[in-house]
């Protein structure tokens, strides 16, 4: 199980960043969301989704990151320059939590969903998840929570349930008056 931290401070990519984290509890959300402002980076990072090249890291460019409290997974939406979402990212997990100096880390159990403004997704890392659980890095009780997530998000999204795709921009501006405010 690879274990992540939200503000990616071990990301050499990113020079200059500004990160905000914040409990939020309203009619859409209750847990933690961060938002990370990529303000400088040393280069783009592109990626090919659907078919498609997207751009998920460049100068100018946030992302907000949401960790629902109870669920098994974190969504990304990755946004441009100029605020436009250029995808949403899926993270399966064990878990997540704040530790004691107040940053939210998660257990990513490797299977992620993408999507694009257009609608497109993409499954990713059965190959990852199949390999962590033949080298013990994931247990058959992890393996079958992957999958038991992976199966109910993808119908969720499919039958269009999954509001978090949907209500970022509210997230995203009230997290960004907290960096602004730095």
């Amino acid at each position: 199980m690879k274990i992540k931290r939200a503000d990616r401070t071990d990301w050499q990519r990113i020079v200059q960043r500004r990160f905000a984290l914040a409990a939020i509890e309203d009619e859409t959300f209750h847990g933690h969301a961060c938002l990370l402002c990529m303000d400088r980076v040393s280069e783009p990072l592109w990626i090919n989704c659907g078919g498609r090249d997207v751009c998920l890291v460049d100068n100018g460019y946030c992302w907000l990151q949401q960790f629902p409290r109870g669920a098994h997974h974190a969504i990304t939406t990755a946004f441009d320059a100029h605020g436009k979402v250029v995808q949403w990212y899926i993270d399966v997990c064990k878990q997540h939590y704040v530790d004691g100096q107040g940053m939210v880390w998660y257990e990513d159990l490797y299977l992620d969903i993408t999507r694009l403004p257009s609608g497109e997704m993409e499954l990713l890392d059965v190959n990852e998840l199949d390999e962590a659980l033949r080298g013990g890095k994931v247990s058959d009780a992890e393996y079958e929570l992957a999958w038991r997530e992976f199966d109910a998000l993808l119908t969720a999204i499919e039958e269009d349930r999954f509001p978090l795709l949907q209500s970022v921009g509210a997230y995203k501006d009230q997290l960004l008056a907290l960096v602004a405010a730095e």
